[in-house]
């Protein structure tokens, strides 16, 4: 049961994202011809046409995408037959028929396109805390709690630790004041590879664990803040915030990982199902919370500069924009397909690896 709720937001958060390269394309003068709302690969089912737009169910039912027509990279003969209409409709004055390709309509357009998917993640994870703190609440960020944890049998878990105790020391140090978060993940981090007291609240009285920190300085646990109640105003200033403070947090992490200064693992769909289904298990609250929290890091991560992602699309634009001429799109859509490849490869391996642990 949680593992097909986990499946289904995941699912509708990256429908939300094409949602958003959809929209866009339509309102900036673009043609979309197909959007699959289920699934990757070829079409199995035809639901119902809207303006030009094949809406349909794809063969390998995970995710969705949009085809929004003209940004595949031309061949010569199909250049010529676009010349070729485009002249036979200045001929008879009719609208040129080939504005509406991607790659014909200004810069400007094109970039709101490849933002729109992102663009939406976040708003989606703004309604969704927006939601979650008006009705329970919104975090207290001086203060972090057990959420759910990471995986089985992790040294929280081996420690006594439990869903819903409230960090308080560790070793002897205060966790709790202005951006706890940071300082809980650098106190653990301070004691890798030792055994130390973890004092921590639990139904408001405090207890104090030994727990066993690996050399990786984690302790397998999804944190989150304590809930309290605050305004309408509060709520949505609060939600609109929150996408930003966990992109930052996400950010430095990755920095981290990159300098070496922290250990952590890449996680794939299969992880990624696995812990939303933890935190569903905690309560619908934590639920709607990682979901806010997944759809951010979506947003996020589409963003990098990589090939095949919109960061790295945006990139090309970015290029275009500045020499004031599109980059070769043959280099282009190589690149792309490169990238492509190895994000692919990269998430077939690490979903092995995942199913590995999961069954192991």
């Amino acid at each position: 049961m949680f593992i097909l709720g986990a499946i289904l937001l995941l699912s509708v958060l990256i429908i939300v994202h094409e949602f958003g390269h959809y929209i866009f394309a339509v309102a900036t003068g673009m043609r979309v011809d197909r959007f699959s709302v289920i699934g990757i690969g070829p079409p199995v089912l035809h639901l119902f046409k809207y303006k030009g737009t094949e809406f349909v169910i794809s063969a390998i039912p995970f995710g969705a995408y949009v085809h929004i027509v003209g940004m595949e990279t031309p061949d010569e003969e199909e250049l010529r037959e676009e010349q070729r209409a485009r002249e036979a409709c200045l001929a008879e004055g009719k609208e040129d028929e080939t504005k509406y390709l991607f790659r014909n309509r200004p810069l400007y357009a094109r970039i709101l396109t490849i933002l729109g998917g992102p663009l939406a993640n976040y708003l989606a994870a703004m309604v969704i805390f927006f939601g979650v703190y008006t009705a329970h609440g919104a975090a207290d960020r001086t203060r972090v709690e057990i959420m759910s944890y990471g995986d089985d049998n992790t040294p929280a878990e081996q420690a006594g630790l439990k869903p819903g105790d409230q960090f308080v020391q560790i070793d002897g140090e205060a966790v709790q004041g202005d951006d706890a978060n940071t300082l809980l993940i650098n106190a653990i981090q301070s004691h890798a590879g030792q055994t130390v007291d973890f004092k921590v609240l639990r139904e408001g009285q405090e207890l104090t664990h030994q727990v066993a920190i690996p050399e990786e300085g984690r302790i397998g646990v999804a944190l989150t803040h304590p809930r309290v109640s605050v305004g309408f105003q509060r709520s949505a200033i609060t939600a609109i915030k929150a996408p930003f403070v966990i992109t930052r947090d996400q950010l430095t992490g990755l920095a981290k990982l990159i300098r070496g200064k922290s250990k952590a693992e890449v996680g794939g769909p299969v992880a990624i199902v696995h812990q939303i289904s933890k935190s569903a298990e905690s309560g619908l609250v934590s639920f709607f919370l990682f979901g806010g929290m997944i759809s951010t890091v979506l947003g996020m991560f589409n963003l990098l500069p990589i090939p095949a992602l919109d960061g790295g699309r945006l990139v090309f634009l970015g290029y275009e924009m500045i020499a004031r001429q599109p980059a070769n799109r043959r280099v282009e859509e190589m690149i792309h397909g490169i990238g492509m490849l190895a994000l692919l490869g990269l998430i077939a391996l690490v979903t092995i690896r995942d199913i590995g642990k999961l069954v192991d």
